[in-house]
């Protein structure tokens, strides 16, 4: 019995990342180096342009047929398609991408979809919340969130935030969101909790 080839693994070109870093949009969940190489080193013409709106046609076809099925899953169907825009448009935000008209179009219409039953869905406040990076007031976005109950069961909305409240200078107010969060008992609490206890530190 003949031995089984190994498997060549992936070839990373470091020289094409670096070039392309500052390009790039950083995601809080990080990217595959190897998918991220692919496509940068993937040269733009006709064949890609063409295989990249088959692509998307397929997936946008996957959300109006999941959008007209009450048993199934749009919320999944724009997900798929906002992660395949960022792994194929790694730059973010373009024309050519269209992610931030996507990010609004996926947020308005799940919002009160099968009667708001996403609302407390991780998935859905992380649309959210990769919306608000794009937008030139972000506390527009987390206040809408909060005055229509989006994710407001989930320590990630009170986190992120907090965050964003704590890079602008706003001590009072990134102190007022963690102890509303916990107060909520935004879920996973602990993880909640040890943000807060890092905050609280750096404050000191």
């Amino acid at each position: 019995m003949e031995a089984a080839e190994p498997v060549e693994p992936d070839i990373v070109d470091c020289d094409v990342l670096e070039a392309a870093k500052e390009n790039v949009l950083p995601l809080a969940n990080g990217r595959r180096v190897t998918s991220l190489s692919s496509v940068l080193s993937t040269p733009h013409g006709h064949d890609r342009d063409t295989r990249l709106a088959q692509t998307r046609q397929r997936l946008r076809m996957n959300i109006e047929i999941a959008l007209e099925d009450q048993d199934d899953d749009p919320l999944e169907a724009y997900c798929q398609l906002v992660d395949w825009t960022l792994d194929n448009y790694p730059q973010g935000h373009s024309a050519e991408s269209g992610l931030v008209e996507l990010l609004e179009e996926a947020t308005r219409v799940l919002k009160d979809d099968k009667g708001g039953v996403w609302k407390q869905e991780m998935k859905y406040l992380r649309l959210w919340l990769l919306y608000a990076g794009f937008v030139e007031r972000p506390t527009t976005i987390y206040n809408f969130l909060f005055a229509n109950e989006i994710g407001t069961s989930l320590a990630l909305l009170y986190e992120d935030y907090a965050a964003y409240l704590e890079r602008n200078g706003r001590r009072q107010d990134t102190d007022a969101t963690y102890m509303l969060g916990i107060a909520r008992n935004a879920s996973p609490i602990a993880h909640l909790k040890g943000r807060y206890s890092e905050f609280q530190k750096r404050m000191m």
